[in-house]
């Protein structure tokens, strides 16, 4: 039966926000970190092998997952900006491969957005805090919502909540007022509150309970110091400091190694882009410290400790930094954390709408990924033969690199920011905002021919021999010669909404056109006629057109084309049998923006959600 399956997903990385906590949680059995991409919750493992993505917030922007610390239990809770908090879980099906997600409860908790969620030690209980209007937080029973104590003593919003990991049981929360707060149960309530030991008016940011007994706990805040407490009574016993390492910046986040019941170590990141190591109990407390860079988007916002007290250190730019303890290397887990919107196969290259562009290596043992912070704006367009990534972007630039190199090379400044972009074969096809139509050699930079056209366009192809240019306010499609920008033929039909995608079969006999409903009409460029009007199962607007590579190397053999939309779906269409079609349904949520064919087998597809996923087609 024919079928398309997911065959590898590469997961984005954590999406943060400047002068904000990020909080992250990693589970040891299966080596694997949790956090927030846009509306998903993404449990990936640290070599990006293992990867779980959950929809179940909707539209709402997920901002902390956290793994129940049961082992083997599976079950995830995860809060939104809306208030919410989800308890879920999965499992994977050995047949097919598949995973299968399973709410088991969903709570209304907060009037604002969950910052931080807290598991007891049994996995029974969670605390959940952040901002609201008649309170900052909460203690329930996670699989009844029953209320387990309220979190009180904050006058503004809760920045971090912890469960002291052992009986008797403790919690403590630190919020923007500069305070933090004890509270003993259950049920809990109110023990204690300091607020003179961090800066008056300062933000507390986080705070961690040591592992096992919880015999102290450490919060750090934007006034630069680490309050070291007493876990079991509350009380105040130090500050951790020291003039080998003078912190100049505020702190963003606290996280303990595992040393077992008698754990003393403990890390904390700040905005001065340098992890610090700690002893608590030590007369000299600084350890040893990294330092990730100078400048600002390598700020440290996030902090979790993985197997081996290997270090997790999440920078402002969304990469985490794996440090070791034995070593100075560092090990960079990259990636996107906005939508992505343009993609080349054979190698993987990625753009995303924050300019970013993302190489991938994924035949290793671990999945690899490569940064390159290339552009200001939207990656239109991107192409990436003879091992050198072009790029067009809103920034009004064409841009090259070596695959694997550092340097970038500005080759083409546009006078007008580009609309629509087409590579192939060296050549690039620009159309943009003042309605110019552009024929550029992306390798060298030379523009060899422009033309003004008299409507603006919305959607561009580009073959061997001809350039498509489709027109938005006639939904028509007009053919140029690529050579000297004559216009050749315009096509009879016209399609039914305003172009959105347009693409030539490899030898150029046919011109598929998708426009912004869902329809895509098969074009028959020898006869000039409508070969298809068929293909129209989308419901919304076509984003990528892609025709499948012969198996033989014949083109005779231009059968099928895989489309993306923006509702969601995947679809493979067939030329010689056009109601014949595969489906993918909600193959990337919020809308697939681009899907293309890596070989005859498999397709490669891209999301709004910052997820690429790989998929193996079966052919019936």
């Amino acid at each position: 039966m024919a079928s398309i399956d997911v065959e590898k997903v590469f997961a984005p990385v954590p999406s943060t926000k400047r002068n904000f906590t990020t909080h992250l949680s990693y589970d040891s059995r299966t080596d694997s970190l949790a956090y927030g991409t846009g509306r998903s919750a993404v449990v990936r493992s640290i070599d990006g092998n293992h990867v779980l993505q959950f929809t179940g917030h909707g539209t709402s922007n997920v901002t902390v997952v956290s793994f129940s610390p049961i082992q083997g239990s599976q079950y995830i809770a995860s809060g939104d900006d809306s208030g919410r908090v989800i308890v879920w879980s999965w499992n994977k099906d050995e047949k097919s491969e598949e995973i299968e997600y399973n709410v088991k409860s969903e709570f209304q908790i907060l009037a604002g957005p969950v910052v931080d969620i807290s598991w007891d030690f049994e996995g029974k209980r969670l605390a959940v805090v952040g901002e609201g209007r008649d309170k900052f937080g909460a203690f329930i029973s996670w699989d009844s919502g029953n209320s387990l104590g309220e979190v009180s003593g904050h006058s503004q919003k809760v920045n971090a909540v912890h469960f002291k990991q052992s009986r008797p049981m403790r919690a403590f929360s630190v919020s923007d007022d500069g305070s933090v707060v004890f509270y003993q149960g259950p049920p809990f309530k109110f023990s204690s509150s300091d607020r003179t030991h961090h800066g008056q008016g300062k933000f507390v940011r986080d705070i961690k309970f040591s592992p096992g007994a919880g015999k102290y706990a450490v919060s750090v805040g934007s006034d630069r110091k680490i309050c070291c407490f007493d876990g079991k009574t509350g009380e105040f016993i130090k500050y951790i400091e020291s003039e080998k390492s003078p912190i100049s910046a505020g702190l963003f986040a606290v996280a303990w190694l595992d040393d077992g019941e008698s754990s003393t170590r403990v890390v904390t990141v700040g905005a001065d882009y340098t992890a610090r190591l700690w002893d608590v109990e030590s007369d000299e407390p600084f350890v040893q410290s990294w330092t990730l860079g100078d400048d600002v988007s390598k700020q440290i916002v996030g902090v979790a400790v993985t197997k081996d007290n290997a270090i997790a250190a999440l920078t402002l730019d969304g990469t985490i930094n794996i440090l070791s303890l034995d070593d100075k290397l560092i090990k960079f887990i990259n990636g996107h954390n906005k939508g992505i919107t343009s993609l080349a196969v054979n190698p993987l290259v990625s753009g995303s709408y924050d300019g970013r562009i993302v190489t991938w290596n994924s035949e290793n043992e671990s999945v690899e990924a490569k940064n390159h912070d290339t552009h200001d704006n939207i990656v239109l367009a991107i192409d990436n033969s003879d091992n050198e990534v072009s790029s067009v972007s809103w920034d009004e630039t064409l841009k090259n690199f070596i695959n694997g190199g550092k340097s970038v090379e500005t080759k083409y400044r546009f006078s007008e920011q580009p609309k629509c972009a087409a590579f192939s074969h060296n050549t690039l096809a620009v159309v943009t905002n003042a309605n110019q139509l552009l024929i550029v050699d992306n390798k060298s930079g030379l523009l060899s021919k422009s033309i003004a056209l008299d409507k603006p366009a919305g959607a561009l192809a580009l073959g061997t021999t001809y350039v498509a240019v489709g027109y938005e306010q006639t939904n028509s499609v007009q053919l140029f010669k690529i050579s000297d920008l004559s216009e050749v033929f315009a096509l009879s039909t016209p399609l039914r909404a305003a172009p959105s995608a347009l693409s030539f079969s490899p030898s150029q006999k046919y011109l598929a056109a998708g426009d912004a409903s869902g329809k895509i009409i098969l074009y028959d460029l020898e006869t000039k006629d409508v070969k298809t009007s068929r293909w129209s199962f989308h419901t919304s607007r076509v984003t990528s057109i892609d025709w499948r590579p012969s198996v033989n190397g014949d083109d005779a053999d231009e059968d099928h084309v895989v489309t993306a939309s923006l509702d969601t779906n995947i679809f493979i269409y067939s030329v010689k049998r056009p109601m014949k079609v595969i489906k993918k349904l909600n193959a990337q949520k919020d809308g697939v923006s681009s899907a293309l064919w890596e070989d005859d087998h498999t397709i490669v597809s891209s999301g709004v959600d910052a997820f690429i996923k790989r998929w193996k087609v079966e052919f019936s």
